[in-house]
């Protein structure tokens, strides 16, 4: 096994959907201050979300435009593993918003 084929099988996913609208994430996502009061109320809320390392606490890693979504993405850091911060209304792999493919979804029968 090649150092390649080492590293792939021990990558987990890394990043941790957390409940927004489009509306609140626009408010808070340019604001480190905002984002993170918002992740620590989620903590609180739903720990399942997140690696169990969180309760030792996390640091803001960066901010990147999508490519795929033109939307603003943060990343943070936990235990020294950064995690992407996907917003609800996009979709995994950033491959569309939930409300332009519900509609399809829901014709294709698919639950």
């Amino acid at each position: 096994m090649g150092k390649a084929d080492t590293e792939s099988a021990h990558r987990n996913n890394r990043t941790i959907c957390l409940p927004f609208s489009q509306e609140d994430y626009n408010a808070c996502i340019k604001n480190p201050i905002d984002f993170r009061i918002y992740i620590d109320k989620q903590i609180e809320l739903f720990p399942e979300l997140f690696p169990s390392e969180i309760t030792k606490g996390y640091l803001m890693k960066d901010i990147y435009l999508s490519k795929k979504q033109s939307v603003l993405i943060r990343r943070i850091e936990i235990a020294g593993i950064p995690y992407t911060i996907r917003p609800s209304f996009i979709m995994p792999y950033m491959t569309g918003f939930v409300c332009e493919i519900e509609k399809a979804i829901f014709l294709s029968g698919i639950e």
